[in-house]
């Protein structure tokens, strides 16, 4: 610097905040795309879109080849929000009729034929995905390993979905809607640089609301009609060669995953164990501290949101 004139910024310096306004400017033009097209990250602008994010992304890291997001157990953290449409198979077709915009799925497509019962209508309101430290009693947890760190491929994470949904159930000529979540568990691990190892352990199917209210009483009441016995009553509705069918198929999967299929409880609620789970993958795209994009190992690319805490 010389007679008080202001140093000029070094060019390095000014490509790497051009770099970053890029950066910026494509995470908002992808994310003002996918809520245009209803979520939808399979439509030709959405991809645009997010191929040049990442692209710009990797533009601006120093060390392309030594992106290891898997790897940061504080990054991948949080309660993350599902801003894509929900991952499941068997999307009901809107009605003509219908005002409620949300996507709908049958119970049993949702939860692969695990809940019944299993032809019930669902509308779903959101879903979460939480990656947290393991519970100290959880099943699955394991003693760190000697010298782990916070940011290296030997931590591992308790990983869930909790879908907030309605069960709609046509009752007089109208439809009673019964809040529910339904949770998946399992843990996530870093396979490699980019990728993250998921193991799911179970599920279960909960009412989402205060059963001990007074006001809650219809919710209550309808609950308990829809899904008391509701297991065996599907069973027993089912021909010989749909009873035959899924004795073959928990039996399968009792021998190759170690499955506890639902039975009927007292509290009205549905649970299933899986004691050998197989592993899956999501491969990170892209991730900052609010944004996340993966594609799982059936080509299934998820976008979520950070949720502030």
């Amino acid at each position: 610097m010389t007679n008080g004139a202001a140093e000029a910024p070094s060019p390095v310096a000014s490509d790497s905040f051009q770099t970053a306004d890029r950066v910026n400017a494509a995470k908002t033009r992808f994310k003002r795309l996918l809520l245009e097209h209803n979520g939808e990250a399979s439509h030709p602008d959405v991809q645009t879109a997010m191929e040049n994010l990442i692209n710009l992304a990797s533009q601006r890291r120093n060390h392309p080849d030594e992106w290891s997001p898997a790897q940061d157990k504080n990054l991948n953290s949080g309660r993350w929000k599902t801003v894509t449409t929900p991952p499941f198979p068997g999307k009901l077709p809107k009605q003509e009729d219908d005002d409620d915009e949300r996507t709908k799925f049958t119970l049993g497509r949702m939860s692969f034929g695990m809940f019944k019962p299993t032809n019930s209508i669902c509308a779903v309101n959101h879903i979460i995905n939480v990656v947290k430290q393991l519970e100290l009693n959880n099943d699955v947890n394991e003693e760190p390993k000697e010298g782990a760190d916070q940011i290296n491929s030997s931590w591992e994470q308790a990983y869930s979905f909790e879908v907030s949904m309605d069960i709609l159930v046509p009752k007089g000529g109208s439809t009673i809607k019964l809040p529910a979540k339904l949770v998946t568990n399992g843990v996530c691990e870093p396979k490699d640089a980019t990728k993250l190892g998921i193991k799911f352990t179970g599920g279960s199917l909960i009412p989402d609301f205060d059963l001990s209210k007074e006001e809650n009483s219809t919710l209550v009441a309808m609950w308990k009609e829809v899904f008391e016995n509701a297991i065996s009553k599907e069973d027993s509705q089912q021909s010989y060669f749909g009873m035959v069918k899924t004795y073959l198929v928990h039996t399968l999967m009792k021998w190759m995953m170690g499955l506890d299929p639902p039975v009927d409880r007292e509290d009205f609620t549905q649970t299933y164990v899986i004691t050998r789970p197989y592993v899956g993958f999501a491969d990170i795209m892209y991730i900052d501290d609010d944004l996340r994009i993966t594609k799982g190992n059936r080509g299934t690319i998820v976008v979520v949101e950070r949720l502030k805490e």
